[in-house]
């Protein structure tokens, strides 16, 4: 049980990294990937995501087992419980893979609280600049009119005045 408890936070640690890799797509490419690209990178993170599920169910499945092995021990099994308990080298093993996934984890917080802050501003930006486009100022006509079409307010600046 052990074993396959370390294969499955192994598979974990690979799914993280996979979504850390996304994440850093996503923030450097900001203001220079296509929205297609965006929308690729989003559906590969919303990919990983239901396998990291997946995988913490069979994890969740298997920890849930653990009170046959020793059932000595009060509940609640966590992972921390169960490297303590584990053989020498099993606990190495368990342990490393936990800090491994913690420090991952950390990271994908971070990734993701600044790529939040990042897509915020650049809504916010857009929204602003769509509001320029389509209100225009209260004395001249719209830029552009609902079908997308640029209109002509008719009153030119002259060259000299810019």
């Amino acid at each position: 049980m052990l074993v396959s408890l370390q294969d499955i936070l192994e598979t974990e640690i690979e799914l993280h990294q996979a979504l850390r890799e996304q994440l850093q797509e996503e923030a450097s490419g900001f203001g220079v990937l296509s929205g297609n690209e965006l929308l690729r990178i989003q559906r590969t993170k919303d990919k990983i995501v239901e396998q990291v599920i997946r995988q913490e169910a069979k994890r969740i499945s298997l920890v849930d087992q653990f009170p046959r092995l020793w059932p000595q021990q009060p509940s609640p099994f966590t992972l921390s419980v169960i490297i303590q308990l584990a053989p020498t080298e099993q606990a190495k093993a368990l342990r490393y893979c936990f800090d491994e996934l913690q420090n991952i984890l950390s990271e994908i917080r971070s990734l993701a609280d600044h790529n939040s802050l990042e897509s915020s501003a650049r809504l916010k930006s857009v929204e602003a600049s769509m509001r320029f486009l389509t209100e225009g100022s209260g004395r001249q006509q719209a830029t552009y009119s609902d079908s997308g079409e640029l209109q002509h307010s008719g009153s030119k600046v002259s060259r000299t005045s810019v």
